[in-house]
């Protein structure tokens, strides 16, 4: 039996979501966030890549070792081979669960795994961010919020994780649980695979009892959260420890920072699973809240939205209206070869600037989701506590969030640095498997426990904020002290520094091993190019800053202006080579210029020709464009 009926919905802007708040001036609030940063040398210099995480980090094997990695296998399964039964919904809605099911009982969107490990390349366990070029970025909250609607308040999902005797209690807690192994050495974990979960609870018996109906509603719940919120890198398992926690079934959980804890961990572990040879692994949590956050942001990977499935509308039941990921509820298959799209959306990645990335798709603070009708009011119920900076607790888990990194995707005042929160070594290290003798989590993790409970009253008890607007001149100088702690490039870079200063043919570039490739008709990327040119342009501007501040001691500065002005001409000559295009380059110095009055107007506004019988272009005459050529003028 199906929960849904007939009659559908359709789009049309509504103002649900707003969030009334005061609107403050940077320059107001001094005394709540960092000022302004004025100039580069104020930034505090930090290296961001800690050294125990980079060791054998996907990014490290990819650029230092030069590692050929394939893309990770996806841990996110159907979830549309049980069907929903509408005798559910009763035992469903006190978990505070129900938009979430009501969303991925339909089933799931096309996964891109090439486009998702692109990214899990750059996630970085030290800030729990993926660091790009265009700053740094993560899901938070606030996307558990919008895409799943999981509720944020309750308790956190911490229980003693002790497995002695579990089929047992399986058998009190569902009727049934699968046969022990005939070897009674052998090791099994405890949980059943998907396989045994649909074959005896696949659909409940029509006659069934209200105590029959709740087991199989507590089955279906524990199946699906197992498929979509904690899926392992192995995926084959719904784990006892998920069923243990529905065995009340009431709203007592904080089920949305458990499964951005679990992504969380799953993104820390992925993106240094390398294997052997080739990379490869499987990458868990929740799949469909990190593609539907990067679609929505990000144009690297973005599929082509189909046709809509009908949501169907219920006027009296606003819990059962969809999340934000309705509107990626269609989308097209990436059919292409996994591993040509891996490397090209890794080099999509390395190019991807600011100015490209969609940061607030939800909408402007005071009109989050007003872009969606009918948008389930769960997704927005809970915005004051989108900001915590808090504890994100999940059984053995315990995972920083930290939107105080990301505040561009608020729309928010990006300080420079962000106040730096230790994501801590040794809580990366818990896991049930290696610490098996640690079972009773609420006692181990009391601390962080109390942080969290701590951290969800003071936002319920907190007033009206002050919401300090984004501002570019801060995000720039915090992209520029960026850039300078982490690592954004991944993708090689296609020559050698050299080639810009040492006197060769220009044919001699391209025996490069890059230029090689493109040749034998192996895939090769722009992106390698531009991280070559995109250094080298802005160590020559450092350049110019350099003599230009030296030319005003100099006494007489017309000597060193004129040599720089030539290198640095033959060099963007080159560059612009580099790039396809093909001009006669500048001269190398010769004896014969020297005698050439060290006039600023002549160096500046005439070409210098050298003595020689074949026409050279001037360093120092700009390329004509129209009628008449222009050139530079003492004013310029």
């Amino acid at each position: 039996m199906s929960m849904w009926l007939p009659s559908c919905r359709r789009h049309t802007p509504s103002r649900r979501g707003a969030i009334d708040a005061e609107l403050v001036r940077p320059s107001d609030v001094a005394a709540c966030v960092a000022p302004l940063p004025t100039a580069p040398h104020m930034h505090l210099m930090v290296w961001l890549l800690d050294e125990e995480y980079d060791r054998e980090h996907r990014a490290v094997h990819m650029t230092e070792r030069e590692t050929d990695l394939h893309p990770l296998k996806i841990r996110y399964h159907g979830t549309s081979d049980i069907p929903y039964d509408e005798r559910y919904t009763e035992f469903i809605r006190p978990t505070g669960l129900m938009p979430f099911i009501s969303l991925v009982s339909r089933g799931g969107p096309h996964m891109n795994p090439s486009a998702l490990t692109a990214l899990v390349d750059r996630w970085r366990p030290e800030t729990h961010t993926f660091h790009l070029r265009a700053g740094e970025m993560a899901p938070t909250l606030q996307d558990v919020s919008m895409i799943l609607a999981l509720p944020i308040q309750g308790e956190p999902l911490c229980m003693n994780t002790a497995s002695d005797g579990w089929r047992q209690q399986m058998e009190g807690l569902i009727g049934r649980a699968p046969p022990a192994p005939a070897n009674p050495k052998q090791r099994v974990p405890a949980g059943a695979s998907f396989e045994w979960i649909r074959t005896n609870f696949g659909e409940c018996p029509i006659e069934a009892d209200e105590d029959t109906r709740r087991t199989y509603a507590r089955v279906y719940l524990w199946y699906m959260i197992s498929r979509t919120l904690f899926p392992d890198s192995g995926g084959k398992l719904a784990h006892w420890c998920w069923l243990k926690a529905l065995t009340v079934l009431d709203d007592r959980w904080s089920w949305g920072t458990a499964a951005l804890a679990y992504l969380y961990r799953q993104l820390d572990e992925a993106c240094r699973r390398t294997g052997s040879k080739t990379g490869s692994g499987g990458i868990g949590g929740c799949m469909l809240l990190l593609s539907v956050w990067s679609w929505d942001r990000l144009s690297v990977g973005h599929p082509r939205v189909l046709k809509e499935t009908p949501w169907p509308h219920f006027p009296h039941f606003p819990d059962w209206e969809p999340t934000w990921a309705y509107l990626w509820d269609n989308v097209s298959e990436m059919t292409s070869d996994p591993m040509v799209m891996y490397r090209q959306y890794t080099a999509e990645l390395d190019t991807l600037t600011a100015e490209q990335v969609e940061w607030q798709p939800y909408g402007s603070y005071y009109r989050i989701g007003a872009a969606m009708a009918d948008l389930n009011p769960k997704c927005t119920e809970e915005a004051r506590f989108w900001r915590m900076r808090c504890p994100l607790i999940c059984m053995w888990l315990v995972e920083h969030h930290q939107p105080q990194r990301v505040m561009r995707q608020f729309g928010l005042y990006q300080e420079c640095p962000p106040m730096w929160q230790d994501t801590d070594k040794a809580l990366h290290r818990l896991d049930r498997q290696r610490q098996r003798k640690i079972t009773n989590w609420p006692v181990h993790h009391s601390g962080h426990i109390a942080a969290f409970q701590h951290c969800l009253e003071a936002a319920r008890n907190a007033g009206p904020e002050q919401i300090v607007p984004h501002d570019f001149t801060a995000f720039n100088n915090y992209l520029e002290w960026f850039h300078q702690n982490t690592r954004i490039e991944l993708v090689k870079r296609a020559y050698r520094e050299e080639i810009l200063d040492d006197p060769i043919q220009f044919d001699e570039v391209g025996q490069s091993q890059h230029d090689a490739f493109a040749r034998r008709g192996r895939s090769t990327s722009i992106a390698s190019e531009l991280n070559f040119v995109r250094e080298e342009i802005q160590k020559t501007a450092e350049e110019c800053e350099v003599v230009w501040e030296q030319s005003h001691r100099d006494e007489k500065p017309v000597g060193p202006l004129r040599n720089f002005i030539k290198n640095t001409a033959r060099k963007m000559r080159r560059l612009a080579n580099l790039l396809g295009c093909r001009e006669g380059e500048i001269p190398t110095s010769s004896s014969s210029e020297e005698h050439i009055p060290p006039e600023d107007d002549l160096i500046l506004s005439q070409g210098i020709l050298p003595k020689r019988t074949s026409k050279q272009r001037s360093a120092y005459q700009l390329k004509p464009r129209g009628k008449a050529p222009n050139r530079y003028t003492p004013e310029d």
